[in-house]
């Protein structure tokens, strides 16, 4: 009950994992959405990128790993550190997509940091640092308040750039979701049209 006195038998209740969503805009302004079908959901959709947390990551860092995942692009920041890890390298360890993967991951990683926990012992998603300032924490909800649904993380990556070759295009192959999917750029317009 709301005030924790009593106890529901037939009430369900279930803990679903933590979750992300991210509003990715380019460098030209455009928004990056997955036209789609999904299993549950009759029809097309148009759907953000989002994934969900894994044990013991912070929201931010889920958040830039399945941008990364599901469009191959990320912040000028993490470009910059990309760049710098590379050095001198020749272009065919820069255009062999699964090496570039494997770097730019291990980079998210090098970089993630733990998350923290408010008063309630739920994670926070707050951005800790200045140092990537196209990342923009929008807050949180949770989903199915009085089933136990998860929290939903929300983020907002703007000047999205690739980080691996062909991201953010249509000959991107994304990695995590099965179903059906081509990656649009909608204007300003085309997004308050739906």
């Amino acid at each position: 009950s709301e005030d924790g006195q009593k106890v529901f038998n037939d009430w369900i209740f279930l803990e679903e994992v933590n979750a992300v969503n991210i509003v990715v805009q380019t460098a030209e302004g455009k928004f990056v959405v997955f036209k789609q079908y999904k299993y549950a959901v009759p029809g097309e959709t148009f759907s953000p990128v989002g994934g969900f947390v894994d044990d013991g990551e912070h929201p931010w860092t889920s958040a830039k790993r399945e941008v990364l995942e599901e469009l191959g692009l990320g912040s000028s920041a993490t470009l910059e550190r990309v760049n710098t890890n590379f050095g001198n390298r020749d272009d065919r360890f820069r255009n062999d997509p699964k090496r570039m993967r494997n770097v730019v991951i291990d980079i998210i990683q090098h970089d993630a940091i733990q998350p923290t926990f408010d008063e309630f012992d739920i994670p926070e998603g707050h951005i800790p640092t200045s140092d990537d300032p196209d990342w923009v924490f929008l807050g949180r909800y949770r989903t199915a308040v009085n089933r136990g649904g998860g929290f939903t993380y929300l983020y907002l990556l703007k000047n999205a750039v690739p980080l691996l070759p062909n991201g953010g295009s249509e000959l991107y192959a994304g990695t995590g979701d099965d179903e059906q999917q081509s990656i649009m750029h909608l204007s300003v317009h085309e997004v308050f049209d739906f």
